[in-house]
Order: structure tokens, then C-alpha cells, then sequence
């Protein structure tokens, strides 16, 4: 008789304690604040060709070029941009696509960029770029949080690895990365030789008034026609001109 009596008790006992575990999830989930990323290039697997003069370069250039980014965001809209840039002097050169300022508005599925390509500035304003992602049986945890592998192609050939947290449940990412079911912090470019991890993520209320870039003389233009003019200004760079429209299509 008295087990008869304990079994509601039981249950109920068993039915708050999945309630609060599921208030205790969902107050843990990131819905606004700041991510810290790393964009880490190995700058000596870019000297391709064996001779005198690149192993001279080597020497005198640190083999990775480490700049900082800042991710604010909010469930609707993402503002990425410069934080800290190396400024050691080898990397003078090494100016292509460099200070990247991207606005995603995830509700409206716009875009917003400014991409400084050696001395000139383009203003971006399109659509949302779409990516066809793969989901991968692959985790690993990136500041703190569990992350798992997603891949795609872009730009035809451009292989794209990326590990994203559903603990963020916000669409967004680095550079114009965004679609997968979750914030990704990490994006890996083998074929530039290049990776984005984030290093710290806090909690915090980010006013909407961020959530825009500078005022400038720039002129506005398309993806379409920001492609079109690079490659007309790059028609002379030979297979070198491939590496910088990798790195601006980020």
C-alpha cells in the first residue's frame, strides 16, 4: 500500500526535476553578446617555391600572422570587425583582405560589409550569402563550448570546414559565415592556410545601435559586381589573384 502511495510522489518529484534541468539549459543558452576570434594564417606554407630568396623570407617572417576579431551579437544581427591587427613588420605586404567589417542581419537575411583590398575600400550591400552545409558525426569543445564539424565548397573548388555550438542558438559567424543551426567558432580554409577560432565568448546585452559600420565615401555595390571589378583588377596577378578572391569572398 504505502509503495502504491509513493509511486505519484515519485513521479512528480521525476517530472519537476526534468523541468528545472530544462530552465537550467535553456537560462545556460547564449542568445546576445561577444566573441573574441583568432584568425591565424601560416604565412610560410605560402612560399610555395624552394630557393635562396623565399628561404630568406622565412627567416625573417614569424611562420603564423595572428589578428583579432570581435563578434557582437544578438539573436537577429551580428556585427564582426577588427579588434587587434599584427603589426609585425614583415606582414606589411600581406594587406589582402586584411580588415574585414561584416554586418549580418540574420532576420532579414541582408549583408553588409566593408573589405579593404590592399589600399581600397569596397562597401558591400546584398542578400545574405547561402551555404549548402554537410553535417558531421565530428565534436570537439572551442572556448567552453561542445561544437560540431560542418563542411561546404564555395567559389566551385574553395573547401570550407566549420564547427558550430547550438549552446548559441544564433545563426551567424565570422566573416559572412551564417546558416548552420547554431553560432559557429571555428572556420577552417586549408587552401589558404587559414583559421578562425574563437577564444572567448562572454554573455552580455549588446545595444542595436552597433550594429553599423562608418560612414565613408565608398561606393556601394553588389557581390556581383565587387567580383567583377577585382578580377578586372587582378586580371594581370596570375595564379596570385586566385588567393585574394579566396580571402574577399570570406
Amino acid at each position: 500500500m504505502a509503495d502504491k502511495q509513493m509511486k505519484p510522489i515519485y513521479f512528480y518529484l521525476s517530472l519537476i526535476f526534468a523541468i528545472f534541468n530544462s530552465y537550467n539549459h535553456a537560462q545556460q543558452l547564449i542568445l546576445s553578446g561577444e566573441i573574441i576570434f583568432e584568425r591565424k594564417e601560416n604565412i610560410h606554407k605560402g612560399f610555395t617555391e624552394e630557393n635562396s630568396w623565399t628561404e630568406a623570407r622565412k627567416k625573417a617572417t614569424p611562420k603564423y600572422k595572428t589578428d583579432l576579431f570581435t563578434l557582437q551579437f544578438t539573436s537577429k544581427q551580428s556585427i564582426y570587425k577588427m579588434h587587434i591587427e599584427d603589426e609585425h613588420p614583415s606582414f606589411m605586404w600581406n594587406k589582402m583582405a586584411n580588415a574585414n567589417s561584416v554586418i549580418q542581419l540574420l532576420d532579414e537575411k541582408r549583408y553588409e560589409a566593408e573589405k579593404t583590398i590592399y589600399e581600397k575600400t569596397y562597401r558591400i550591400k546584398d542578400s545574405l550569402p547561402q551555404f549548402e552545409w554537410k553535417l558531421e558525426n565530428e565534436y570537439r569543445t572551442i572556448a567552453g563550448h561542445s561544437c560540431r564539424k560542418a563542411s561546404t565548397i564555395i567559389l566551385d573548388s574553395l573547401y570550407i570546414i566549420a564547427f558550430y555550438t547550438e549552446e548559441i542558438p544564433v545563426n551567424g559567424g565570422p566573416e559572412s559565415f551564417n546558416g548552420l543551426p547554431g553560432m559557429i567558432l571555428g572556420i577552417v580554409v586549408p587552401r589558404i592556410n587559414t583559421n578562425y577560432f574563437a577564444t572567448k565568448v562572454s554573455s552580455q546585452l549588446i545595444p542595436e545601435t552597433l550594429f553599423m559600420l562608418p560612414k565613408n565615401k565608398s561606393k556601394i555595390t553588389s557581390f556581383k559586381d565587387f567580383y567583377a571589378e577585382l578580377g578586372k583588377a587582378l586580371k594581370d596577378w596570375g595564379d596570385y589573384a586566385s588567393q585574394v578572391i579566396w580571402r574577399a569572398s570570406l
